[in-house]
């Protein structure tokens, strides 16, 4: 046994310690009698006032997730006073945040921008703070005018022209220097130096020194001043790190809690957006306060039951109602001790399952095929649990959200594929009993296409498993498990991931794969049944959540096939049959199956299996981002702040089951991700290692190693591997997109590249050694021209079939070229014929 028993220790105890720092409770102060209260404060004022105050009672509702009809009674607002400045700034930034599609935003946006190039419009200046609020780049837009004003007087327009011109200046890290700079002058007016300060606490982030700086100029403003708040309010929500425990913060605390009974309603509204924002569990009660109007300083033009506040009241209320709803939404949810349990308990079963596997193998042949006898039904759920993967698991539901069902369509294709893999693949590796895939490549073309087939799949599998800890760590273990996304933390626990896995692989062998696989299946598509009949019963029936139309943010449902568009019904059937085909023919993970069943008729049976379960899975990891996407829609206060069901598609899954499975499920879905994930980088391990073994080490070896020697040789393969992996991982960051384009553009990058030349070295007679490296090179590079470069406009989920085609074309006319111009007789069909020969004679 390569793994020893320190090992496994440090690897149990290690994950226990995360455990233990990660279990934490749960609390929140707003019950569900709040939370109704202050939604339909929102709406009462939304009713009932006018102007300003319902704008801010319409943006309260957005940024809560609680749109509602908000977009349709602004469309009312805008024909009514569509034209009326600066009321018409506020109505298009109300409709630009609730629109439905991006054309309806752009459409807004385009009116406020238009507004803040009037040089003479009444409402320049509220066009310039509502572009800075929604994050407009404003100096690319309008690069003139934002020059002129900044050139110009330091007024209003100049600050939140100032502001606005920040926005998307580094994508994200923002030089605010010019703002700060402004606070700290002394010529500047308290209008400007509220303004600017407001401005600055959106900045979300300041240096320690800077924030000192920051506090102090707060606590030295005259209290008459009306920049005094929103300098105060700047420092309470800016303050990080070291500054939060200091005496500055407890002071500005102290000072900003004195002003919830001030008389400018200014002055209690940004108290109370601090509170919400920054506040803590002894913040509640002043916040209820002010919903419930309970100062005596504001006098309602009706009695307290009535339906009508005064506009200074309403807008505090709604403020207030505002505040108590985002401190709901900054609230961190943890898993629960029993939670734990269960995955621990997942976790060190599967060690004993490798630990007893270990026991069973007595060769090379038992570990790396089973011993070439297996049960088909079980490999075929290993094939399947290998092919989904965390991966799937986790971008499936987020794809369903973000885009609708689109991808699912491609189910519809399984019968072909079936009969494609099972009829024309199959039988041709079944007639080689090998044990690496790629000796039929040196058979029919040599050994050239034998080691760029190597480099090829090695490379797949190095970075699907890389992505698999990648995404299955950031994705999911950070956030169902409650760490801190530090990169410390990051790789700690991807080491607890990657080394559990390398235990039980390299104990056990292909017969542990195939057996956790098995266990891994039921626990995957488990936790998928489960998490939709929590949501069926929270709803009271299965009917209830499901959409009754195509969703707005899913965009145009679109059938043909089209290379320039995201995805159609005509695209995923084509992709789906290309990438189950491909992987299927190229893949020694899946014909490492096929060649573990005792025959042709079991390894079709193996592979119908996998079809079978993957259509099941697939079906039932769709509805789950229906069933998760309805129940956050219906409690978007489990959404962190800026947060919404079609810009964070890919975390409501993990998400949900933090907040909406009961004790013990919650463990169990956590175990089915990690299940999903150890299952496929167990494949990953022994696959790698048996191609690594057999293509290269064996080949390449000057002496031949004792029978005795091969097993522990493999098993330490399986640990570099592993560890090699770990590090890989580590740099699948940089890839942009959500977690189903990361999977393309890394995962599938090699998918077509590998099958082009096992298409050409069986179905084309006339290929040649030479024409099948420039197909397979040419199609790599037209895989990452598309993936990265977006190359001819072709989108990054056409990959896979730009890729295959461009490599058959181009192996095709090269092989044509070799033979019929360089006069090469080298071909496959030659090949074959006198391999059959020798055999013969």
């Amino acid at each position: 046994m390569l793994i020893p028993r320190p090992a496994c220790l440090l690897v149990f105890f290690g994950f226990t310690s995360l455990v233990l720092w990660g279990c934490q409770e749960n609390t929140s102060p707003v019950s569900a009698t709040i939370r109704e209260e202050a939604y339909k404060t929102l709406d009462k004022v939304l009713e009932h006032q006018e102007e300003w105050v319902k704008v801010h009672a319409a943006e309260y509702k957005i940024w809560s997730g609680y749109t509602g009809e908000v977009f349709d009674i602004y469309l009312k607002e805008a024909e009514k006073f569509g034209n009326k400045p600066p009321y018409r700034i506020g109505i298009w930034r109300v409709l630009a945040q609730s629109a439905r599609d991006d054309s309806t935003r752009q459409e807004y946006l385009e009116k406020i921008i238009t507004a803040f190039k009037d040089p003479d419009g009444q409402d320049r200046v509220h066009a310039a703070e509502t572009l800075a609020k929604l994050g407009v780049p404003i100096a690319d837009l309008a690069p003139d005018q934002v020059s002129s004003i900044l050139e110009g007087e330091r007024n209003s327009l100049y600050i939140y022209t100032l502001w606005a011109s920040l926005n998307g200046a580094g994508n994200g890290e923002r030089n605010w220097n010019p703002l700060f700079e402004y606070i700290q002058t002394e010529t500047q007016d308290k209008l400007t130096l509220m303004q600017a300060a407001y401005a600055l606490r959106h900045h979300g982030h300041i240096g320690t020194d800077d924030w000192t700086v920051l506090a102090s100029l707060a606590l030295n403003e005259p209290g008459d001043s009306m920049a005094k708040v929103y300098l105060l309010s700047a420092a309470y929500i800016l303050a990080d790190g070291e500054n939060v425990n200091s005496e500055f913060l407890k002071e500005i605390r102290r000072v900003l809690l004195e002003l919830q009974n001030a008389q400018s309603k200014g002055e209690r509204m940004e108290m109370a957006l601090a509170l919400g924002e920054k506040g803590n569990m002894e913040d509640f009660p002043i916040l209820l306060s002010l919903l419930r109007g309970d100062d005596p300083i504001v006098v309602p033009q009706e009695s307290r039951s009535g339906a009508i506040f005064s506009p200074a009241d309403a807008d505090v209320r709604a403020t207030a109602a505002y505040a108590i709803l985002r401190m709901e939404k900054n609230r961190t949810h943890r898993l629960a001790y029993w939670d734990w349990v269960v995955v621990i308990l997942y976790l060190v079963g599967m060690m004993v399952v490798g630990y007893a596997f270990s026991k069973k193998n007595r060769n090379e042949k038992d570990y790396l095929l089973g011993g070439g006898k297996m049960n088909p039904i079980a490999v075929g759920l290993s094939l399947f649990a290998t092919l989904l993967s965390s991966l799937s698991y986790l971008s499936y539901p987020g794809e369903m959200i973000k885009y609708g069902p689109v991808v699912f369509s491609g189910v519809l294709a399984f019968p072909m594929i079936h009969y494609v893999v099972g009829w024309f693949l199959i039988p041709k590796f079944m007639k080689l009993k090998v044990t690496s895939a790629y000796e039929l490549l040196e058979i029919n073309l040599g050994l050239s296409i034998r080691m760029l087939a190597i480099f090829f799949f090695l490379s797949l599998r190095f970075l699907w498993m890389g992505t698999i800890i990648f995404i299955t760590v950031n994705t999911a273990v950070i956030s169902i498990f409650g760490f801190e996304g530090s990169d410390s933390n990051v790789f700690l626990i991807s080491f607890v991931l990657i080394g559990v896995t390398i235990i039980y692989t390299t104990m056990g062998g292909l017969k542990a794969v195939v057996f956790t696989d098995v266990i891994q299946s039921v626990v995957l598509l488990g936790g998928a049944l489960l998490t939709i009949i929590v949501v069926s019963v929270y709803y009271g029936s299965f009917s209830a959540w499901l959409p009754s139309g195509w969703l707005s943010h899913w965009g145009e449902l679109r059938w043909g096939i089209v290379a320039t568009e995201r995805l159609s019904i005509g695209n995923a059937l084509l992709m789906t049959f290309i990438w189950y085909v491909a992987s299927s023919g190229s893949d020694q993970m899946s014909i490492q199956r096929f060649l573990a069943t005792e025959n042709l008729r079991s390894a079709r049976k193996t592979f119908g299996v996998s079809l079978i379960t993957s259509f099941v899975a697939q079906s039932l990891l769709g509805l789950v981002g229906l069933a998760v996407m309805a129940y956050f829609m219906s409690n978007p206060q489990f959404l962190a702040p800026n947060e919404s069901v079609a810009t964070h598609a890919d975390v409501l899954f993990p998400r949900f089951i933090l907040v909406g499975l009961p004790i013990g499920i919650s463990g169990l879905v956590a175990a089915g991700i990690l299940a999903a994930a150890m299952s496929s980088l167990s494949s990953g391990l022994n696959a790698t290692s048996s191609v690594i073994s057999e293509d290269l080490m064996k080949r390449f070896k000057k002496r031949p190693h004792r029978q005795t020697n091969e097993l522990k040789r493999i098993r330490l393969l399986s640990l570099l591997v592993g560890l090699f992996t770990l590090i890989l991982s580590l740099f699948i960051s940089k890839v942009e997109g959500n977690l189903y384009d990361v999977i393309v553009k890394v995962v599938n990058l090699f998918v077509s590249p590998l099958f082009v030349l096992f298409f050409m070295a069986l179905f084309i007679p006339f290929a040649t050694a030479r024409g099948v490296f420039i197909g397979g090179v040419g199609s790599i590079v037209m895989a990452v021209a598309v993936a990265f470069f977006k190359y001819m406009g072709i989108e990054v989920l056409f990959i896979m079939p730009a890729a295959l085609l461009a490599g058959i074309i181009l192996g095709m006319v090269a092989s044509y070229v070799d033979v019929q111009l360089l006069g090469n007789r080298e071909t496959v069909s030659n090949r074959i014929h006198k391999i059959w020969e020798d055999e013969n004679h």
